[in-house]
């Protein structure tokens, strides 16, 4: 293919006797102008064209509007289509199927089919369930091993608190266990309220159960294998049966379960468990619960739950109701247990096995992974309304 610029000065052409009767077989074959054969470039529309200036399209403006490479499945409208047309006009098969597109204004976009995502945290309300009654089991053992460890119990007539530095330098106050209690009771009920409202309630409370499960679990260990005697002589005890049964134990576990482990029910009347202390960390946790799932706005009720925690700990040593390595133990087994929990629910790339992840070797991880394979990284801290009543208060909060 030749291009040649858009005004070509062809010269002056001169009609023959030769050219006469070439036009008028042009006359005859209107797309003889693309013959190859033709010798002579004639002007389109019969214009005269003895000038480089004219205004008329050319055939030297047919050829540069040609492509380089044409495409060879597809025609033109100027005699190289298979369509038949009867106008003298120029346009390609594209135009053709552009317009067709185009019918009434409105074009046809395929787009592909929806990706269906599932959520981030799904509530799984029977893995919650199942989580609630492993804490139950737990919560049980630990009252067994209390029920049995009573009776192993030295003698308080005989055997005298150990030493400690705390407990030989500070005389005991019973009224003081009472104060500790009740800032627990306090403590449980206003956070386990907030964890409710939570938007992710279920998630939450799964991960309490499986937490105070495993505390208890590791409570009702070492105080069976370590019996400690009375850190406070003055504490009632009831008197040893000198022999258990298992009608025996049920019964004195149904007691203690009437109270919930609190001496300010007046259940708690059995002795021995001290290693490690259940006050503490239930202080403890209620403090590291409201500070890891509320939001980081409300600093001053996170300072309020540490200011409350310290201080039933400090009642709870005043009452001489627990030794110093008692709580110094449950602090230390509750906060990195929690902290070792949460870093491996906020962290997707610790929830498999692997050489490089130590913390998969915990004894519990298979568990973890069955209660938290499907929760993927932190829970936002976003509260809404947990009742579908009424419905004017179901607006979530906004993260802090």
């Amino acid at each position: 293919m030749i291009l040649e610029p858009k005004f070509v000065d062809y010269g002056s052409i001169h009609p023959t006797s030769a050219d006469i009767s070439h036009h008028q077989a042009q006359q005859h074959n209107p797309h003889g102008v693309l013959n190859p054969r033709t010798s002579t470039l004639l002007p389109i529309n019969d214009e005269p064209a003895n000038t480089s200036h004219q205004s008329k399209m050319t055939q030297g403006d047919l050829y540069q509007r040609q492509p380089l490479l044409p495409n060879p499945n597809k025609g033109d409208k100027w005699g190289h289509s298979a369509h038949s047309t009867n106008s003298n006009e120029y346009y390609d098969e594209e135009e053709i199927v552009q317009k067709s597109s185009e019918r009434n204004g409105h074009i046809s976009i395929d787009l592909p089919p929806p990706v269906r995502e599932e959520p981030r945290f799904p509530q799984e309300r029977c893995k919650t369930l199942l989580a609630a009654i492993v804490m139950f089991f737990s919560f049980v053992l630990t009252l067994t091993s209390l029920s049995l460890v009573h009776e192993r119990v030295p003698d308080k007539e005989v055997y005298p608190p150990l030493p400690d530095v705390f407990l030989d330098n500070v005389p005991a106050y019973n009224w003081a266990l009472d104060v500790s209690e009740y800032i627990i009771i306090f403590s449980v009920n206003t956070s386990l309220i907030a964890m409710i409202f939570h938007k992710h309630r279920f998630i939450v409370f799964r991960r309490i159960f499986l937490l105070m499960s495993l505390l208890y679990l590791y409570r009702a260990i070492t105080m069976y294998v370590t019996v400690l005697p009375l850190s406070n002589r003055n504490y009632p005890c009831s008197p040893k049966a000198n022999g258990t049964s298992p009608l025996m134990i049920v019964k004195r576990v149904a007691k203690l379960m009437s109270g919930m482990g609190l001496s300010v029910n007046g259940q708690h009347v059995y002795c021995g468990d001290f290693i490690y202390s259940g006050h503490t960390v239930i202080l403890t946790f209620t403090f590291l619960l409201i500070s890891e799932y509320t939001p980081k706005k409300l600093y001053l009720v996170h300072w309020l739950y540490w200011i409350l925690s310290c201080l039933g700990v400090i009642m709870l040593e005043l009452s001489h109701g627990h030794y110093s390595i008692d709580v110094i133990i449950a602090y230390f087994v509750t906060t990195r247990l929690f902290w070792t929990y949460h870093t491996l629910a906020n962290n997707s790339i610790l929830k498999q096995h692997s050489p490089s992840n130590l913390l998969g070797r915990e004894w519990w991880f298979s568990l973890f992974l069955y209660f938290e394979g499907n929760v993927s990284g932190p829970l936002p801290r976003q509260y809404n309304w947990p009742f579908p009543w009424p419905r004017r208060w179901h607006l979530k909060s906004r993260d802090s």
